[in-house]
């Protein structure tokens, strides 16, 4: 006779169904009933623990290590410490941008949703390596100030841009260039901004005349 599963023992068995399903079937065949007969379980134990689709979808990824930070560098010098924030995303990355890019476009084209929005969804409030970094090469004296956003998140930008256009692992080179040549040189000269938002309009901008309707005809 078999042993009825409960508690941790059945939730496991679930989302370890549920990865599966997502992995060989995407989104459209990512259903309750798929995944409850996957792990040999009625509909209702799924439903119990997840009310629908999405938050089943959400506990699956953060089961399988994609709502969980990495570990965050600390080798005593920014460059360093970015290189290898790089290289530990570049081992886990390949399969993140694949999933991303076609497994889940149905998820983000029916939910109306981003990436983004759902990577704020499995990691919460939790920061961000790259503000973890920057805050102990300010305290080093390694910069000046912080830098914008856009400056402070680009080298996670650019590895993410080779991925998802290559879909493969970015060659150790191309990471220490990303980092030596294009974002070293921008955060040492790089202008602080207040809370890391746009400049804000200048006198001149706010009192230039602005186009209406009929000026645009």
């Amino acid at each position: 006779m078999t042993k009825r599963r409960r508690g941790s023992e059945l939730e496991e068995a679930i989302l370890e169904a549920g990865w599966a399903q997502l992995s060989e079937h995407g989104y459209a065949g990512f259903t309750f009933e798929a995944v409850a007969n996957r792990a040999k379980t009625g509909k209702a134990a799924v439903y119990r623990r997840w009310p629908d689709r999405e938050s089943l979808l959400v506990a699956v990824l953060a089961h399988w290590g994609l709502g969980t930070p990495r570990a965050v560098p600390d080798t005593g010098a920014l460059g360093s410490d970015v290189i290898e924030l790089l290289r530990a995303a570049n081992r886990f990355g390949t399969h993140i941008a694949a999933l991303f890019s076609t497994i889940l476009g149905a998820y983000f084209d029916d939910m109306s949703t981003t990436p983004a929005e759902l990577r704020n969804r499995l990691l919460g409030d939790r920061g961000h390596a790259m503000e973890t970094i920057l805050q102990r090469a300010l305290e080093r004296g390694e910069l000046n100030q912080l830098p914008p956003a856009r400056v402070a998140t680009l080298p996670v930008d650019l590895l993410r841009h080779e991925l998802l256009m290559n879909l493969q692992p970015v060659p150790d080179e191309t990471i220490i260039e990303i980092v030596e040549t294009a974002f070293l040189p921008l955060v040492a000269s790089a202008p602080p901004t207040s809370d890391h938002d746009w400049p804000q309009p200048t006198a001149t901008d706010r009192n230039r005349p602005r186009l209406t309707a009929t000026d645009r005809d």
